[in-house]
């Protein structure tokens, strides 16, 4: 599954950078949420798990104040988010199964729709506290439901991914299994631009 989803994204970085680059202008529930993480997260380290071509959630959140490192499984999408971004956002080649970076190195998580791809999340939540100090904050974006979709293209590129929708009852358990007092759990409609699906946020802090 981790290389199909490698291969996926490379071929589909610069389409996927253009799409998304500028996204956040145009959410406001997400930037309030983002604002609470880079106030609670002042120095930081603070990474941004599949950060993306585009590393515009990274962005944000570097720009509030914390720093910020974005960590991609994808080398072109890595090598897209260095020319779109200022150089001071470091980006760093990691699978979110075995970060690295040592244990309890940092202040925050945000991981906006990088834990869709498979089944189970346990396994990467256990690793997102891992590296957490005691008290450190995440914020999981994800996509609410139930069930999954199985996607082959994206805009006429080949692609094969599969997106699991999360229940936000199950979801907010898995998170505090992993090791997180879970402090709020979201849902809101997508908005007309999106994709048609409700998005679902936990914020947590880790225990």
């Amino acid at each position: 599954m981790t290389e199909k989803i490698r291969a996926s994204f490379d071929r589909i970085a610069e389409q996927y950078a253009a799409d998304f680059a500028d996204e956040l202008t145009r959410k406001p529930y997400d930037t309030a949420l983002l604002r609470d993480v880079a106030r609670r997260c002042r120095g930081g380290p603070v990474l941004d798990v599949g950060c993306g071509p585009a590393a515009h959630v990274g962005r944000f959140v570097a720009e509030l104040g914390p720093r910020v490192i974005g960590v991609d499984l994808a080398p072109r999408s890595l090598t897209v988010a260095r020319r779109l971004n200022d150089p001071t956002l470091a980006l760093v080649a990691g699978d979110m199964h075995a970060l690295p970076f040592a244990s309890g190195s940092c202040t925050g998580v945000v991981a906006f729709y990088s834990l869709i791809y498979e089944a189970e999340p346990t396994a990467a939540l256990v690793e997102l506290r891992r590296v957490l100090r005691p008290g450190g904050a995440l914020l999981v974006a994800v996509h609410a439901g139930e069930g999954f979709d199985h996607f082959s293209e994206y805009k006429g590129l080949p692609v094969d991914v599969e997106l699991h929708w999360r229940s936000p009852t199950a979801f907010a358990g898995q998170v505090a299994a992993a090791g997180f007092t879970v402090e709020r759990v979201d849902v809101r409609p997508p908005y007309p631009f999106e994709h048609a699906t409700d998005r679902l946020y936990v914020t947590a802090r880790a225990g």
